[in-house]
């Protein structure tokens, strides 16, 4: 446990991914460690998992780090609150990842998608990760607040990298520093609060020029009423929409980009996905009627997934009483650790776990993994709101350019993944994108050129 003080802490902040990854191989399925004067443990079993997220979640609450951490600048939206205010949160967002809605947003993905295209052209060399999240940021901005990347969305492009790195670096001192003290950190924080604010009331303000229903989680915000008739307080649909901008801005990204590199090393699964996206859209763009169709391309996303969760560690759990969790007891108030990246890997549900390989989640594969042991979007009651919305995006943008392009990673880069807040891969990975030509396309283009 370390010192008595600062437990682990200087090995903690050094690396955690590194730190945690050591730790569950070393000493199994529950592990207990002190990352400062308080106590954690870390869960590495399906069925420990499993019990605190959907066996017992009332029991444990978000814990009061995270809060300290993310509400100065995201406020108190649905990542950091508990109870009836949570639930209550996502009643009043859910209507925007309903079924039918995320159904109406598919053209939306492919459109912008292919907007990529046209400006990739005859292909060249490019920053992945620019390329994905600015079509990421796209995608966030018309799905839920019905913008495009007018002046309001590219200040969010800019200042939303700006508050997460922020976020990280507070994730990394585990006890925050006062915020007055007149630190370029607690300036710099205090700017991106202002900044953060005006970008989402400045979307509250553009709705209310026509205050019509377009169908978006903007919409549904404003036009919610208690059960008073009165609407929602302006600080909290602050919260809200600050809150489904960081969360959503790049974790679908992320995947993307990982799912590039992946594809890009393994000419096998590459061949595959190439031949599924030639048979089942022929050059054509996809539509909402394909994805129960691209069985292979959800495969490789998922097995993306399973390697490169954006949410690497789950927001922090804290027991409200004291609890036994196999054979252990946890004391009221501990901090409780569940990751993903680490169970994800874990050889005892994944054989080779190391090994990129779709075949993983093939239907009657993906049976065999223990629920617990996959879970990129988290499980129980307070599974991801947009994991329906982040898959569906996910899975159209790459149909989309993979059926027209190659990536390749230029070789001598880095590409260790960086366990901050989410999973990043490394930035400014930079990758030659080609046009490919399959017998479909080259047949698709062949009819567009006919003369009448």
């Amino acid at each position: 446990m370390g010192p008595p003080l600062i437990g682990n802490m200087l090995e903690f902040r050094k690396d955690r991914m590194a730190f945690l990854i050591r730790a569950a191989r070393t000493y199994g399925d529950v592990v207990h460690f002190r990352p400062g004067p308080f106590h954690a443990y870390l869960l590495n079993h399906p069925d420990h998992i499993r019990d605190v997220l959907v066996g017992r979640p009332a029991k444990f609450l978000k814990n009061r780090i995270q809060g300290w951490m993310v509400e100065p600048l995201l406020g108190k939206g649905m990542i950091i609150s508990n109870g009836e205010d949570h639930r209550r949160q996502r009643r009043a967002a859910q209507p925007a990842f309903a079924p039918r809605r995320i159904e109406g947003y598919c053209g939306m993905f492919v459109r912008h998608a292919e907007e990529a295209m046209k400006a990739w052209g005859t292909g060249g060399e490019y920053d992945i990760d620019t390329e994905m999240l600015r079509l990421a940021m796209k995608n966030l901005c018309e799905a839920l607040f019905n913008a495009d990347t007018t002046d309001i969305s590219k200040r969010a492009e800019e200042a939303l990298p700006i508050a997460i790195e922020l976020l990280t670096k507070d994730s990394e001192l585990w006890v925050p520093l006062p915020s007055w003290l007149p630190t370029q950190h607690n300036r710099k924080k205090k700017e991106m609060i202002r900044a953060l604010t005006d970008i989402a009331l400045s979307f509250a303000d553009d709705w209310r020029k026509s205050g019509v229903d377009r169908g978006d989680l903007l919409s549904m915000l404003m036009l919610a009423r208690d059960e008073k008739g009165c609407p929602i307080a302006q600080a909290e649909l602050r919260d809200h929409l600050v809150t489904m901008f960081a969360a959503g801005y790049e974790t679908t990204a992320f995947t993307l980009i990982w799912a590039w590199i992946l594809i890009a090393q393994h000419p096998s699964v590459e061949a595959a996905l190439h031949a599924e996206l030639d048979r089942v859209l022929g050059g054509r763009a996809p539509t909402a009627e394909d994805l129960p169709k691209l069985t292979y391309t959800s495969m490789v996303l998922k097995e993306t997934l399973r390697l490169y969760p954006a949410a690497w560690v789950l927001a922090l759990r804290e027991p409200v009483e004291d609890v036994a969790i196999g054979g252990y007891r946890i004391r009221k108030g501990s901090f409780l650790f569940i990751s993903p990246y680490i169970i994800q890997r874990d050889p005892r549900y994944f054989d080779d776990p190391e090994r990129f390989d779709p075949e993983r989640f093939s239907p009657d594969a993906e049976k065999e993994i223990p629920r617990g042991a996959y879970l990129p979007f988290g499980i129980g009651p307070r599974v991801c709101i947009g994991q329906s919305f982040s898959q569906t995006e996910a899975l159209l943008v790459l149909a989309t350019l993979a059926q027209h392009y190659r990536v390749s990673v230029k070789p001598g880069q880095r590409l260790d993944p960086w366990g901050g807040l989410a999973l990043r891969p490394p930035a400014g990975v930079r990758v030659r994108i080609t046009p490919r030509t399959s017998g479909a396309r080259a047949a698709t283009e062949a009819l567009s050129s006919a003369p009448a």
